[in-house]
């Protein structure tokens, strides 16, 4: 049996001005006989650049490849995530603000019920900065507005597009933290601390006197039983 052809990846970066109203994004063609769904950005297959050199609980900037995959172009919604949890409750006119109060499991299951999976934590780490190995996704560093401000409020999924990464997702380093399927780990991490914890990505460093964006190769990490307000879900799913 034939395979359709696949068109070679050709990713094109438009060196547009990067500004908090334009975000230099890449177009990326999709192979011939993927479907994308609406909802997902499709991500080429390639080398990316994971981790910081100056930061040793990272992969510390080396080379990683991975496969084609997709990935939620937005944080997973109250409304969406009420759609197959007929219980989770919220205020009415919160519905386009991002799940929260999720916990590992409750993230892994919800993506499953999907057809789809949590993301890796590299998957989620080159969806949001690109191949180019960029500290913010937006590219150039600007302070957040509410700095100065104590306290998490959480925004709508789809506010704000002048933060969007280089693959146009929303969300990866300003709105809530994000479940990822791997194990938080790090080069002479003690055993007896190992598989204890999951990697979370892409939420506000915050304490009660700054608010900051958190780097696209920033890790952070929960135990997976814990709910809290500032963590939600983006799905991935394979390419087939």
């Amino acid at each position: 049996m034939k395979r359709a052809p696949i068109l070679p990846y050709l990713i094109l970066s438009f060196f547009i001005s990067c500004s908090k109203d334009s975000v230099e994004q890449i177009e990326v063609n999709i192979p011939v006989g993927v479907v994308v769904p609406e909802e997902m950005v499709f991500i080429p297959e390639g080398d990316f650049i994971m981790g910081s050199a100056d930061e040793k609980r990272t992969a510390k900037g080396k080379k990683k490849f991975l496969p084609a995959y997709l990935i939620d172009r937005f944080e997973t919604s109250r409304n969406e995530y009420a759609e197959l949890h007929s219980n989770y409750k919220f205020a009415e006119n919160k519905g386009d603000f991002p799940a929260t109060q999720l916990n590992y499991f409750d993230a892994d299951s919800y993506c499953k019920l999907r057809n789809k999976r949590l993301p890796t934590e590299a998957e989620w780490e080159k969806a949001a900065r690109g191949p180019d190995g960029r500290k913010w996704p937006w590219l150039v560093y600007y302070e957040h507005p509410n700095d100065g401000f104590s306290g998490f409020i959480p925004e709508p999924v789809a506010k704000r597009k002048d933060w969007i990464g280089p693959y146009g997702l929303y969300g990866t380093g300003h709105n809530v933290w994000e479940w990822t399927s791997d194990w938080y780990d790090y080069s002479g991490m003690p055993k007896a601390k190992r598989n204890k914890h999951k990697v979370i990505r892409g939420g506000l460093l915050q304490t009660h006197t700054m608010i900051r964006f958190s780097p696209t190769w920033y890790r952070n990490f929960q135990d997976p039983n814990n709910r809290f307000n500032f963590l939600g879900v983006r799905c991935a799913r394979d390419i087939k």
